[in-house]
């Protein structure tokens, strides 16, 4: 067979299933064309694109030392290399879920090169459970998370890594050549970057992760969401080093193992349920009148709100791309519970920025913060920006970071300054209104009002 090995979003040379593959059937292969396509991100934040084209040079320039010269050509002219190149399978990830386009997910991807008469093969890449293997007893998703977690945690367990020589790779592989109007040059390798960053975390910071997981100052606890999604790690890998460590610390551990199946979680409710990408998970609340309103979303992406622990953490994600877990659901919150707009406005807002941004986990994590999600968070329970200010950033070094304004302001007054706002004129010559907004909605009144819109249903 010609074999076509398209690479996107698995951009690692350590343990990858499509390596493994190709040595695995080397006396089936004729020609073997590896191709890296280029997802089209002119629509995502800069931090975001910027981000993605420097972990594909850095692939790209791992590869040259192993002498593998893939294609490397745009979506849009993917059939098109197929056809040239006469290809007779393709081998594809096929757990791979619109970290930027649904286009690019592996059933599009797949119809379309079975339409031009290709075999295709598809291979797990990204995560460690096959999705119908972790049914219930009436062969259903758990759609509780605690469910889910009990019934699957006793299947992880240590698996070997691939094994495979690049000799065997390239031993029929053919020199592909640039035909997108991306430059690659010599680049840093981001996939050496992520297990050094991961190794760290482990011989350090996972002792400490239950602070870290409400540490707001942080970009991020362990940096895995960034690896992961873009396949520069293997998730089985994670799993061997987490079960490895484990008697070292055992409530540590535990808990990040939690937080691993909570992602495969959203993944398999993904895979069975793909409308919910756009749809409420709980159908009752699909025809639920959202506010729409546009000032209020436009005072929210800028991070103008006038409640500054949701500020700065929009300020934050509009320049960096990255948020602390904890912000994501006080923004979130905010966003769906205080302002009453339809959470697929902030998961498409996300998905233009985050750099870790992963479509499973980033639309079930809006939903739970919009209570219209599986195993969502009630809708009487609903976050007051101001508490979660006070208890996650008490001392306020977060806000300051984002928002110089308040640099030298007590922290008595930064969680709230439109209580303070006299204080703040008379202390701190910084007026509300003029040199930071006042709060666009009352927190007790758009609580009130959001238990009333609930109860409806």
């Amino acid at each position: 067979m010609n074999l076509g090995v398209v690479l996107n979003r698995v951009f690692r040379v350590k343990d990858n299933p499509l390596f493994e593959y190709v040595a695995e059937h080397q006396d089936e292969i004729n020609k073997v064309y590896f191709i890296v396509p280029i997802e089209d991100l002119n629509d995502a934040a800069t931090v975001k694109r910027d981000y993605y084209h420097k972990v594909i040079k850095g692939f790209l320039s791992t590869l040259e030392r192993y002498d593998i010269y893939p294609y490397i050509v745009t979506y849009e002219k993917l059939g098109e290399l197929a056809h040239t190149l006469a290809l007779s399978h393709v081998l594809l990830a096929k757990d791979i879920m619109s970290y930027h386009k649904e286009m690019y997910d592996y059933h599009h991807v797949k119809r379309a090169f079975e339409n031009l008469q290709i075999t295709v093969i598809g291979q797990r890449v990204n995560h460690y459970f096959q999705p119908t293997k972790t049914f219930n007893k009436q062969q259903q998703p758990y759609k509780v998370f605690t469910s889910f977690y009990k019934a699957n945690r006793q299947d992880l367990v240590h698996t070997p890594k691939k094994n495979y020589q690049f000799k065997q790779l390239t031993k029929n592989a053919q020199k592909g050549s640039n035909q997108s109007d991306l430059k690659f040059g010599n680049n840093k390798d981001i996939e050496k970057l992520a297990r050094k960053t991961w190794d760290d975390f482990l011989n350090d910071d996972i002792a400490r992760y239950d602070k870290l997981t409400d540490d707001v100052s942080q970009d991020f606890v362990s940096g895995l969401g960034k690896y992961l999604a873009y396949g520069l790690v293997d998730i089985r890998e994670i799993i061997n080093d987490l079960l490895e460590g484990y008697d070292s610390d055992e409530t540590s551990y535990e808990a990040f193992i939690r937080e691993v199946i909570f992602r495969e979680f959203y993944y398999v409710l993904m895979t069975q349920y793909p409308e919910t990408a756009t749809k409420s998970f709980s159908e009752k609340y699909r025809n639920m009148q959202w506010s729409y309103n546009k000032s209020h979303f436009e005072s929210w992406k800028k991070g103008q709100t006038g409640y500054p622990i949701v500020d700065a953490a929009m300020k934050k994600l509009n320049r960096t791309g990255y948020m602390h877990n904890r912000l994501r659901m006080v923004v979130a919150q905010f966003l769906t519970k205080n302002l009453f707009i339809d959470w697929t406005w902030g998961e498409e807002y996300f998905r233009q920025y985050l750099i870790d941004y992963d479509n499973a986990s980033n639309v079930h994590g809006w939903q739970w913060s919009a209570s219209t999600g599986t195993d969502a968070v009630p809708y009487f329970r609903m976050f007051n920006p101001i508490r979660q200010s006070e208890r996650f950033d008490a001392q306020g070094y977060f806000i300051k970071t984002q928002l110089e304004i308040f640099n030298d302001v007590s922290s008595k007054y930064i969680h709230d300054p439109t209580k303070y706002k006299d204080k703040l004129q008379e202390i701190y010559h910084i007026e509300i209104g003029k040199d930071y907004p006042q709060t666009i909605v009352n927190h007790k009144n758009s609580r009130d009002y959001v238990m009333d819109k609930f109860k409806q249903f």
